[in-house]
């Protein structure tokens, strides 16, 4: 059995080494050595985030938000019909990739969506992957992959999955809808189909992308979007697989992260307005683009505010204005905040980021997973053993859905049982001293101490009449934590 206070990357380690065992075993089949010394490699590679969803649900707009400028093109009709990847390069770079494994490097100086978009809308048979290198500090950490809209002509017409690409190329993903359907439900259910899927349902967050269009898209739309995600995330099903669903407006926020002083001066000169006649332009987003006053602000940069600001995103923008924001990188801050984009981020640096070595473990061992499946030959007995022993014994994964409900509201006990559960759980580091609340250098015989007593104060939890079955479930897997770090404790 693993011990705590071993670095999570333990189960990375093991993870790595029976994939390259099965890439040995199969050393003989060119194809499948080559596919899964792919795998091996991606391991030391910044981790990969698919952004997914159906098509219109603001897949492009969401991904130059989080990269902090404008590379994914945007669009109101379908236009990606390839796997677009978008990664941190010195300098601007386009790779084509086709099916057959050519590989044709563009010169480019600079990053032009519109060039990008004409890619795009190549035959996923002629372009099998566009890679995007670009030095933006949002790409350093994480690599984000814009996927075909789910059920979109790219992914009919090749007969591929949306969840064949996804399990293939992806560490987590980021899933967005407008308004959560049955599809959406349904693709996410096939997504975790796999055995491993559904034991560590750890790498998805749900994104309800255009949070102010919900309902009517009035006044009351994105606290009517929170109401819906909350729902929706503690749904039976959805809860299933993944803890996370998240209201975000993602034009407000590519439009925050690409704020520009023109924009700012523009925003200042429609605040001088007469309050009456600014909410009158506020009206529709024809009224503020097209009316011919005020003349201080052409109808030509009114029309690109609206277009990229959106009506609740000019509101935002007018209304911190005149609540004394005073300069753009202030204004910048306050369009993010209402845009929601901070809580995604904190919650992908929460749920991927902090925790990549568990979900590049995870990525390791569906590679071998697919791989016995889809090739079955004598002599697999020993790698189905193997893989299914590492599977009863990774208790990162069982920790690390429990830690990822209590973050995210999902589950929740009174304060001090909460933030106790989630110190034991690994959520200020996977060391016996850090999920006991002491120093690095405390005395054995003291966490030993610690250890028991938080067992015991666990076990009365676990008969606690109050709890639910949700909370009993919980509470077994922070006694089960508490039990590692007694018998790591006696091994010593």
């Amino acid at each position: 059995m693993t011990a705590p206070d071993q670095p999570r990357a333990d189960l990375l380690e093991r993870s790595r080494a029976l994939l390259i065992r099965t890439m040995t075993f199969y050393r003989d089949d060119p194809r499948t050595s080559a596919w899964l010394r792919g795998r091996l490699e991606r391991l030391e590679q910044p981790l990969r985030i698919a952004v997914s969803g159906r098509v219109g649900s603001g897949k492009s707009t969401l991904i130059n938000a989080l990269v902090g400028q404008v590379l994914a093109p945007t669009a109101a009709e379908e236009s990606t019909q390839v796997n677009t990847f978008y990664q941190y390069g010195p300098e601007p770079r386009i790779t084509v990739h086709t099916p057959h494994g050519a590989v044709q490097n563009m010169p480019v100086t600079t990053l032009d969506p519109a060039t990008i978009r004409d890619l795009q809308r190549w035959r996923p048979d002629e372009v099998s992957r566009l890679v995007i290198e670009a030095p933006a500090p949002g790409l350093q950490a994480i690599t984000l992959i814009e996927t075909p809209g789910v059920s979109s002509s790219a992914v009919q017409d090749t007969g591929r999955s949306a969840l064949a690409q996804i399990l293939a190329e992806a560490d987590a993903v980021l899933y967005l809808t407008r308004y959560p359907q049955q599809t959406d439900v349904q693709f996410l259910q096939s997504v975790h189909e796999l055995q491993l899927a559904r034991r560590a349902p750890i790498n998805t967050i749900i994104t309800l992308s255009r949070a102010d269009e919900t309902g009517n898209g009035g006044g009351g739309a994105v606290a009517a979007a929170e109401r819906i995600a909350l729902r929706w995330r503690d749904d039976p099903v959805v809860r299933s697989f993944t803890q996370y669903a998240i209201p975000v407006i993602g034009l407000v926020a590519q439009a925050a992260a690409t704020l520009t002083a023109e924009d700012f001066a523009a925003l200042v000169r429609l605040r001088q307005l007469p309050e009456k006649a600014l909410e009158t332009l506020l009206l529709s987003s024809d009224r503020f683009a097209n009316n011919p006053t005020p003349e201080a602000v052409p109808p030509s940069v009114r029309q690109d505010l609206v277009d990229r600001f959106g009506r609740f995103g000019l509101a935002q923008a007018l209304t911190a204005l005149g609540e004394g924001v005073a300069d753009q990188k202030k204004l910048s801050a306050a369009l993010l905040e209402a845009s929601r984009l901070n809580d995604l981020q904190e919650a992908v640096h929460q749920q991927f980021v902090e925790r990549q070595d568990v979900l590049r473990a995870r990525s390791a061992l569906l590679a071998v997973d697919m791989v016995l499946r889809a090739n079955p030959r004598p002599g697999v007995a020993q790698l189905h053993g193997e893989f299914e022993r590492l599977l009863a014994n990774a208790p990162e994964w069982e920790e690390m859905r429990l830690l990822s409900a209590l973050q995210s509201g999902q589950l929740s006990f009174p304060r001090p049982l909460q933030n106790e559960a989630r110190r034991l759980l690994g959520a200020h580091g996977p060391s016996a001293a850090a999920r006991l609340g002491q120093d690095p250098d405390t005395l054995e015989a003291i966490l030993a101490d610690e250890a028991g007593a938080a067992l015991a104060r666990w076990r009365d939890q676990a008969v606690n009449p109050l709890h639910d079955r949700a909370h009993r479930d919980a509470v077994r897997v922070v006694l089960r934590s508490c039990e590692r770090l007694i018998a790591s404790r006696m091994h010593r």
